[in-house]
């Protein structure tokens, strides 16, 4: 048997038609609990009563393999994951195919969620095989767990008909299967390590990578490609960071899938947040299961395009998003649910996808008055439905133009609709549920710490800041112990190491909070825990053999087959691009010098990796960038960690606000220094220097190495002024202009920069 194997650098994650005959429930007969008794994983735990005598990954499954001469069959999948239910259904259940695989395989479950490390490594198998990936992801291997054959989803007959036909081979050509399977996992090795050379970061190559992220993008939906079409997190937020340099046309391409999504079925209008995908290209018919990482990621981007564009469908996106996963995905503990399922119960009794989602319009019609409703007037409706009979809710128009169609104030529209919209909410909750995922993964609450902290500065919601607070004292209280980080908590059962991603991660959610924290909030995370995390990342993932700074190792140890630095962001930041973050953030928060010398070489590691596939590596790209070039947001750190700087923007009353809060023992020049020759704090918006009514009053006082008085700020000092006029379609500039100094050395001349549109 020949194998063809081409490794393939970019991702295809091509699912299956979303059409599917919907199968009756049926009671599976009770039988003794296989080797998942005892599972922390929910998706383990959904088939501890298959027919199929499973194991979870580990030493006992795999010297069983070797004693016994079989072939292992590993299942990747997840619990919140329609098709693994429906091969659950269709094959593990099944009597014929669970004891011909209990006979002559040793099977294995795998949660790809606890364990991301084994899930890339195989799904790269099944792409190089097949072309194509997707779970449940169904792999064979040697007892020695080198693959040899590998698909996704298989039908009953055709799995047992691949069964069958491996076992054949493993009684004929045995010894060409154990050699294949060697070739493989050579390959992927080889290539899961592969070296790139160093790239400047310069503004010519971010051009480049700014092409090739969006030469597939959709001019007509907004977002990329075709169908299945994903939101593409990473790519978005590279080129939001990007706008927030002052790119025009990467704010336009954002906010363009921003938008196809706002209005798309992707995104639950009814109780918020975003489904995982879209099965067609115009954003309508979502696979319909919830993850915690996408309202993360999403409702990250909402809070940074809002900030930079002052749209009010943005902001109101976000604020949904957010009080759905408060609401229904947030542990009464503090620690965020991982996912909601696609499949639920529907009125007869039949689990079918969506079912939870769906409505027929006459269901609709009959809460509100057809002529006062917003909501009949906002989501177009028909008796056969888009979707299996019955609607998906999704707008065929922006919110804005809506609310100019009913004449209404924008505002009030958002009133109106939000109202009648928990109506539909509540009603909704009357139905059967879809499985939540209770299980609590590190890395992922980590990424949802650092978007609630944020959101809570831009939006102005301080209980959102204090749910990402509970949320890490929930982890550095129960999940990070003296030794060691763990990466997943079920049922407050702590279990799996955490890889690369939950340590950066998790540095980078306790130093969002210390970033953004309300005025009075007294923060008891330390920036111990934090340094004690980064130095963490060299001990555990950094290479042992060399002092120089390489790509980290996703996980402490090899497992599979092999270890390799992760890179993609699939769709979740890797864990490298995190770990980057995190070492810039905390050298600019902190000043050290070394700190900075180990981004800045990691980052010369990792910048031909970054800008090789920037279209599945943004959030490297924005590290390499940021780590090179500075940083962006409306939060910065300068001059050494000693000076903070923070902008606000009031919309309504067309404010802008520039706090700056000086270190003690430390101070910056005032606006007009009493000598020529120091450097003034100056403020341009569009090159125009604001007025000196505008600064505060300064502090004139001496300092020990000049006896001459000096026109100093120091403390925290805040700069009111204007919007700039007339600039509708292009970044307005903000420049800051200081030089901060102590009683004994002044640093150079910094200047730091923000854009806004209006």
């Amino acid at each position: 048997m020949k194998l063809f194997i081409q490794i393939s650098i970019t991702c295809l994650y091509i699912l299956f038609s979303h059409s599917y005959a919907a199968a009756e429930k049926t009671e599976t007969k009770k039988q003794t609990a296989n080797k998942l008794l005892g599972s922390q994983s929910p998706y383990l735990l959904q088939h501890l009563y298959n027919t199929v005598n499973w194991y979870p990954w580990g030493e006992e499954a795999l010297k069983k393999a070797k004693a016994e001469n079989k072939p292992i069959f590993l299942s990747v999948g997840y619990s919140t994951c329609h098709w693994c239910h429906v091969m659950a259904r269709e094959s593990f259940e099944n009597e014929e195919i669970g004891k011909y695989l209990n006979e002559h395989f040793i099977s294995i479950k795998v949660d790809r969620e606890q364990r991301p490390d084994l899930d890339s490594q195989f799904m790269l198998v099944t792409e190089a095989m097949t072309g194509t990936g997707g779970w449940p992801n169904s792999v064979f291997l040697t007892a020695n767990a080198k693959p040899f054959h590998a698909s996704t989803y298989l039908p009953p007959d055709q799995f047992l008909s691949t069964l069958k036909h491996i076992v054949k081979l493993w009684k004929t050509e045995q010894t060409t299967l154990i050699e294949q399977g060697k070739q493989v996992a050579d390959g992927i090795n080889r290539y899961m390590n592969r070296t790139e050379g160093v790239r400047n970061i310069t503004p010519e190559v971010i051009s480049e990578a700014m092409q090739m992220t969006t030469k597939n993008k959709d001019e007509f939906n907004g977002g990329f490609g075709v169908a299945p079409k994903f939101p593409q997190e990473s790519a978005l937020s590279f080129l939001l960071d990007q706008a927030e340099r002052g790119d025009n046309t990467a704010l336009f391409t954002a906010m363009a899938a921003l938008d196809g999504m706002i209005k798309g079925g992707i995104h639950d209008h009814v109780g918020g947040g975003f489904h995982r995908y879209s099965v067609d290209e115009r954003w309508l018919v979502p696979h319909f299961e919830k993850m915690l990482y996408n309202q993360a990621l999403i409702g990250n981007l909402l809070v940074r395009t809002y900030a930079l564009t002052g749209k009010e469908r943005y902001k109101q996106t976000a604020i949904r998003l957010f009080d759905y996963v408060l609401r229904d995905m947030q542990d009464k503990n503090g620690g965020f649910y991982s996912a909601e399922d696609a499949d639920s119960i529907d009125e007869n009794g039949k689990k079918i996808e969506g079912a939870f989602y769906i409505w027929s319009k006459q269901e609709i019609e009959e809460f509100y008055n057809s002529k006062t409703s917003v909501l009949l007037k906002t989501f177009p409706l028909t008796n056969n439905g888009n979707f299996e009979g019955k609607n998906i809710l999704h707008l065929e128009q922006l919110p804005a133009d809506i609310a100019k169609s009913l004449k209404l104030n924008e505002q009030i529209y958002y009133e109106k609709l939000k109202g009648e919209l928990e109506q539909l909410r509540q009603a909704r909750e009357k139905r059967n549920p879809p499985h939540k995922d209770k299980k609590i993964i590190v890395s992922w609450n980590a990424m949802m710490i650092e978007a609630l902290a944020h959101a809570s500065y831009i939006l102005e919601r301080e209980n959102y800041y204090t749910a990402a607070k509970k949320a890490a004292n929930y982890i550095t209280q129960n999940m990070l112990k003296k030794d060691r980080l763990y990466r997943a908590s079920y049922k407050g059962n702590i279990g799996i190491d955490g890889q690369l991603a939950d340590y950066a991660g998790l540095g980078l959610a306790l130093l969002a909070l210390e970033t953004y924290k309300p005025s009075g909030e007294q923060n008891q995370t330390s920036m111990k825990t934090v340094q004690r995390l980064a130095d963490e990342l060299q001990l555990r993932f950094g290479s042992q053999w060399s002092k120089e700074i390489t790509p980290y190792r996703m996980t402490e140890t090899q497992d599979g087959i092999g270890t390799f630095p992760p890179l993609d962001d699939n769709p979740i930041p890797s864990g490298n691009a995190l770990a980057l973050k995190l070492l810039h953030a905390l050298a600019e928060k902190n000043g050290n010098s070394e700190q900075k010398k180990k981004s800045l070489l990691l980052a010369s590691a990792l910048s031909g990796h970054a800008l090789s596939n920037p279209q599945m590596r943004g959030v490297l790209v924005n590290a390499v960038n940021a780590a090179s070039n500075g940083n962006t947001g409306f939060i910065r750190d300068t001059a050494k960690g000693n000076v903070k700087v923070a902008l606000k923007l009031n919309r309504e009353t067309k404010g802008v606000t520039l706090t700056i809060t000086i270190r003690p023992g430390w101070h910056i020049n005032s606006n007009a220094p009493l000598e020529d020759y120091l450097i003034p704090t100056q403020i341009t918006i569009n090159g125009q220097k604001i007025e000196a009514k505008e600064f505060p009053k300064p502090k004139i006082k001496s300092l020990s190495f000049n006896k001459e008085k000096l026109s100093l700020y120091e403390g925290e000092k805040t700069i009111m002024t204007d919007f700039p006029k007339n600039q509708q379609q292009v970044a307005n500039k903000i420049a800051l202009k200081l030089q901060a100094c102590s009683d004994q050395v002044c640093l150079a001349p910094e200047n730091i920069e923000f854009n806004f549109w209006q």
